[in-house]
């Protein structure tokens, strides 16, 4: 049987202990429409799959049946997956939702107040440490080849 987009997020829904009004307050739509949603009478759009990706912290691959594993090409890094899993284990639904607020806020106020100077000085920061990197598998390779 193909899973269905709204198979998944009524499964993804269940699994957390969510009921619909809890999480269609979360996702910011009526109970009705998540209802919908679910029993595949309605197809959501890009902007609600990508949000309920974010919520999940799982692959849009994943939710709409393409793949199996939630986070098989999500969006990224490793530590905003862990940190999506680790805040989707929290059983109390209440300290998930403050969490997942707090996290969001702490985000927003910090890409806020980047500034173009800002942006510049860590891009050169992050070839700086690709430098660093390829030096060590460069002498990595040569320490291999001397042997």
């Amino acid at each position: 049987m193909e899973r269905s987009f709204g198979h998944i997020l009524s499964g993804l829904r269940h699994s957390r202990d969510l009921s619909q009004r809890q999480l269609a307050g979360d996702l910011h739509i009526s109970q009705a429409l998540l209802s919908h949603y679910e029993n595949g009478t309605r197809e959501p759009g890009l902007p609600f799959i990508c949000r309920v990706c974010e919520y999940f912290g799982v692959s849009a691959d994943y939710m709409l049946g393409r793949s199996d594993d939630e986070t098989s090409g999500a969006c990224g890094t490793g530590a905003v997956i862990e940190l999506n899993r680790a805040l989707s284990e929290i059983g109390d639904n209440t300290v998930r939702k403050a969490a997942l607020d707090y996290v969001d806020s702490a985000a927003k106020k910090m890409t806020s107040h980047l500034t173009f100077h800002d942006e510049v000085y860590l891009a050169e920061q992050s070839a700086a440490m690709a430098n660093a990197e390829l030096s060590v598998i460069k002498s990595m390779s040569r320490l291999l080849k001397d042997k």
